[in-house]
């Protein structure tokens, strides 16, 4: 019986350190492991309030995405969100093939907006990074993700 009671506690000493692992991995996944939120200069661009006119309806947050390189808005109702994410522009994406995609040649350099999982992505690059906005929501739509990128860059560069 004692070996059964000391095979459980190797159990549970298990199950923390899988619990531990994974709590590393999630706070890798969105950033969390570089610091809080409220320390992200992504998520200090804008308040949820801000926010709500390009997913067109009420945020909760903010919180560290990407890695880190983003900050995430979620809806009130868990039915939108709002990502802004900044990373160097040999991350910069240009799905040409995808339904939808068009260029914005008035922002940055190769600015486009493309639908994406049921929002709007737009990204262009300025100076050395690639600023990539994502709108999701009722109201969210491919001028809103323009215009959330047009902020976010004049915002950056104050």
């Amino acid at each position: 019986m004692a070996w059964f009671i000391a095979l459980a506690g190797c159990g549970e000493q298990a199950n923390r350190a899988d619990a531990t692992a994974a709590q590393r991995v999630a706070d890798a996944l969105t950033g969390d492991g570089a610091g809080e939120a409220s320390d992200n200069p992504v998520c200090k661009l804008f308040t949820p309030d801000e926010l709500e006119e390009y997913a067109g309806e009420p945020l909760e947050g903010p919180s560290n995405a990407a890695g880190g390189s983003g900050c995430q808005w979620i809806s009130k109702d868990d039915d939108g969100d709002v990502l802004i994410q900044v990373v160097p522009k040999s991350y910069h994406r240009k799905p040409t093939l995808a339904d939808g995609y068009r260029e914005v040649p008035d922002v940055g350099t190769e600015g486009n907006v493309t639908p994406d999982m049921g929002g709007w992505f737009a990204a262009a690059i300025v100076g050395e990074d690639s600023i990539i906005t994502s709108v999701a929501g009722e109201g969210a739509n491919a001028d809103q993700a323009i215009a959330l990128l047009r902020e976010t860059i004049a915002r950056r560069t104050r």
